[in-house]
């Protein structure tokens, strides 16, 4: 499931970081640091799928070379502790193909930076993820000044210094991503704002079904670092892996319930009955039976008769007495 992260992050020389080994890390490339005379080679570097720089229409040619962009980047900041770029982080949604997750990257650089002068380095990683998968992410270096005729402007851009602007940037993702998962046909959505967020928005609309959805903890990031941990077994990351796993379970189950409660609440509209407001009252009713199998597949074909039979064969007596709540919530709907 697509999965909504977009952070903003500083490179600094105060906290003893490069922005040209940065480059060289981000892209798998060898970049020799002229001011450090120190080379950065990361050409080995694996699960970097794509890499470019998206630079202003007018940019001169060197802007659009690594070496030298990020040598002259950091010519430009004449102080010890100085930032010499920021970083966009931004999850990507696995349901895109690379070419799509390329186009996604590289529009939003190019109408929320290259627009405005700035130059971003664009690179797209895919990693192996703990479930089986990849976790698809783009780091986006961009220029603190914006490109002149002669070099770099004398004023840094600020935009991404306050908290208003920081905001404003993640929910310009989720709308730049939003429109990539529609013109590839999928259903999935991203939003920029916190799970109370938009459980509060989706009770001030009357979405009781969309706020018990949203009725969860945040999932917990587990970086490439942590994850390799994980794998050679170091204890204290895979403790956060298994909450981070539980986490994740009680998302899909609350996944499962919305579409569960979604589907009697269409039936219950064809039948001319209304259950926003005992929504939740038949979330915790049905809260046992979301990951029988049979109950699954029967609800999803509103085979309704199929699943009660299902439960039915139930024989264990809490299950019995949770199927009796159910049944009598649901003939209190029908009347």
């Amino acid at each position: 499931m697509a999965i909504y992260r977009c952070e903003v992050k500083n490179i600094s020389r105060g906290q003893g970081r490069s922005c040209v080994a940065a480059a060289a890390y981000r892209s798998a490339s060898e970049l020799r640091d002229e001011r450090q005379q120190i080379t950065h080679d990361y050409a080995r570097k694996t699960g970097v799928e794509h890499a470019e720089i998206v630079a202003p229409d007018d940019a001169p040619s060197w802007a659009l070379d690594r070496q030298s962009l990020w040598n002259r980047i950091d010519a430009a900041e004449k102080r010890k502790d100085a930032r010499t770029a920021k970083e966009v982080l931004v999850a990507l949604p696995r349901e895109l193909t690379l070419a799509q997750q390329v186009e996604l990257v590289r529009d939003f650089a190019r109408t929320e930076f290259a627009s405005k002068g700035l130059v971003a380095d664009v690179s797209i990683h895919a990693p192996d993820a703990l479930d089986g998968g990849k976790q698809p992410h783009a780091h986006i270096l961009i220029a603190t000044r914006a490109l002149e005729a002669d070099g770099f402007a004398k004023g840094k851009d600020k935009s991404l210094d306050q908290p208003q602007g920081i905001e404003a940037i993640r929910e310009r993702w989720a709308t730049h991503a939003n429109r990539s998962l529609e013109r590839a046909g999928l259903e999935q959505r991203l939003d920029h704002r916190s799970l109370e967020k938009q459980r509060i928005a989706a009770l001030q609309r009357g979405d009781e079904i969309e706020a018990i959805r949203l009725d969860r903890a945040p999932e917990p990031k587990i970086g490439p670092v942590a994850a390799a941990m994980v794998r050679t077994g170091r204890s204290e990351e895979a403790h956060a892996w298994r909450d981070a796993s539980e986490v994740r379970k009680d998302r899909g189950w609350r996944d499962r319930l919305a579409e569960t409660l979604r589907t009697v609440q269409a039936k219950a509209l064809e039948l001319g009955v209304e259950i926003g407001s005992k929504a939740r009252q038949l979330a915790e009713a049905a809260k046992s039976f979301l990951d029988l199998p049979e109950v699954a597949a029967a609800g999803q074909a509103l085979q309704w008769r199929e699943a009660e039979n299902a439960l039915r064969q139930r024989q264990d007596s809490q299950q019995r007495a949770r199927k009796q709540t159910l049944s009598r919530d649901w003939k209190g709907f029908s009347r």
